[in-house]
């Protein structure tokens, strides 16, 4: 457990927090970060370099970093598993408030779960009002697919009770695999709100419900590949 910490950057270029090898049943709670720039691969918390399961974000603000929090590796190994991301603040980054990763075939190493688990987002505010660039523009939140096949095919995000505030150029979410979206506010004075689309997979086993959605562009969209099934 790391609670309490005031976290500050300076700007210089790093992360402000980094998991640095494989680890399970982290928790952080009530950090403040700051100052975790001045670019976008620059990031507030961050799983990239090792496997993570049973992690607690919780309580946390980050203001004006590269990219908010990056759970995973964009090559879909070292992935985030059955995490809780809860009562945050996320707001001003450049690039993602929160992006979490799609995965790879899951690898057998200690504390993975063995069955179906869920990933968790709740009660968050990711805002960027004041940030972001046309150039390189990124949702609000991303979240992306789980496993094709074998452990973690089943797995779920449940994403309910947050507040999605503003983007300039980007909807304010999107998401693929299997989503359940529900209970959420979005405010996006400048495009869309929610897409679910394909990204490095497709959309899979869907839930969106009892939103509201306030959005000068798309409110809801949901799109498939041409050559995909419905699920």
């Amino acid at each position: 457990v790391v609670r309490n910490l005031d976290i500050d950057g300076r700007n210089l270029g790093g992360d402000g927090v980094n998991g640095q090898g494989p680890s399970h049943h982290v928790t952080l709670e009530n950090l403040g970060i700051r100052g975790i720039g001045p670019v976008q691969g620059a990031v507030a918390i961050s799983t990239n370099r090792a496997p993570a399961s049973y992690w607690t974000i919780r309580g946390c603000t980050i203001v004006g970093a590269g990219t908010g929090m990056y759970l995973g590796n964009s090559d879909g190994r070292n992935p985030f598993v059955a995490g809780v991301i809860e009562r945050d603040v996320v707001r001003d980054t450049l690039g993602y408030n929160l992006q979490i990763k799609h995965q790879a075939p899951r690898p057998d190493i200690s504390g993975m779960p063995e069955g179906r688990s869920m990933t968790i987002l709740r009660h968050n505010v990711f805002a960027k009002p004041n940030a972001g660039l046309a150039a390189s523009a990124r949702p609000n939140v991303l979240v992306g697919h789980f496993p094709r096949e074998g452990r973690g095919a089943d797995d779920d995000y449940a994403i309910h009770g947050n507040f999605f505030y503003q983007n300039r150029n980007e909807a304010l979410f999107q998401g693929e695999g299997n989503v359940a979206l529900y209970g959420n506010l979005f405010v996006n004075d400048y495009g869309d709100a929610v897409r679910i689309q394909p990204h490095n997979d497709i959309p899979r086993r869907l839930t969106v419900a009892f939103n509201t959605v306030l959005a000068r562009g798309a409110g809801i969209v949901v799109t498939q590949k041409p050559d995909a099934p419905w699920f």
